[in-house]
């Protein structure tokens, strides 16, 4: 009996980013390339057709493959006290067949008015819209871990309740490695652990400076320390509209292109990931083509 799975990442459609993104000068063009952003010069784009196109191309490749999930990395919208962005991306979403479970992520915009800093009242926003903004679940007994990397980059005033997701990590992490030692692996992935997030956990090292694209030292260092000493295998992530891939000490930390819009010369895509009792392998397929 095979147990192998496949499921779908998507990162950042970002409902409203082509808007905000589009009739740029040449200046803002090029100083944008000097901060490593690469945007397409666009005429003045109204509304968010765009995304709407991409993301409903999306959720169809997803139907088609049926994996056995569809986890959206972050920054579903542009900005997360717009209604009607909020409605689209989940008028899209709920085009996905009921048997293909979605499980959303927190991104800075989705739980920061200013794409930075969150605080209460857009943290309940999100919650509302979108559910609770950390969490995990199980699938062929991997332990699927779900936080929400902003409180890890700029908490601000919600500091207790970053160092309460990092308790529920923590917890989270060790539970499934007493289930792995418990079961001596009988069980298909019993034991082990990837981490969804929308800010990496580095994109370079894990020693990397703070940096606005990963998650900040003071709280990377304690994850890598549970990564290490429990076992997570993967960090599945967005955030930077392109993809980046790096590894370190058994830890592999992808983060993905958008389905949105992008900010370097890869282009708006998704990607499969395979899950096998060897490990998990990966590929990016892009959305910009039929």
């Amino acid at each position: 009996m095979t147990t192998d799975f496949s499921f779908i990442q998507l990162a950042d459609t970002q409902f409203g980013m082509f808007a905000s993104s589009s009739n740029r000068t040449d200046a803002q063009i090029a100083a944008l390339a000097e901060r490593g952003l690469i945007i397409r010069k666009t005429p003045k784009i109204e509304g968010f057709a765009p995304e709407t196109a991409l993301f409903t191309r999306a959720i169809e490749r997803a139907n088609w493959l049926k994996p056995a999930f569809v986890v959206l990395c972050g920054d579903m919208v542009n900005e997360s006290d717009n209604d009607d962005q909020v409605a689209e991306v989940k008028r899209i979403a709920a085009l996905l067949d009921d048997s293909i479970p979605l499980h959303w992520v927190a991104g800075n915009h989705d739980v920061a008015v200013d794409h930075t800093n969150p605080d209460q009242e857009s943290l309940d926003r999100y919650r509302d819209n979108f559910g609770p903004d950390y969490y995990a679940f199980s699938h062929s007994g991997i332990r699927f871990i779900v936080i929400n990397s902003t409180l890890f980059t700029s908490p601000g005033p919600l500091a207790v309740q970053a160092e309460a997701q990092l308790a529920f990590v923590e917890a989270e992490a060790t539970i499934a490695s007493f289930q792995h030692a418990e079961s001596q692996n009988a069980v298909f992935g019993t034991g082990r652990i990837v981490l969804f997030s929308h800010h990496p956990l580095f994109i370079e090292s894990p020693d990397e400076p703070d940096n606005e694209w990963s998650i900040t030292k003071q709280y990377r260092k304690p994850l890598l320390e549970l990564a290490a000493d429990h076992g997570i295998e993967a960090n599945f992530a967005g955030h930077w509209h392109r993809n980046n891939i790096v590894e370190k000490d058994g830890l592999e930390v992808i983060s993905s292109g958008p389905v949105g819009f992008p900010l370097w010369h890869d282009p708006s895509g998704f990607r499969v990931v395979k899950v096998t009792a060897g490990g998990i392998t990966h590929e990016y397929h892009s959305l910009e083509t039929e």
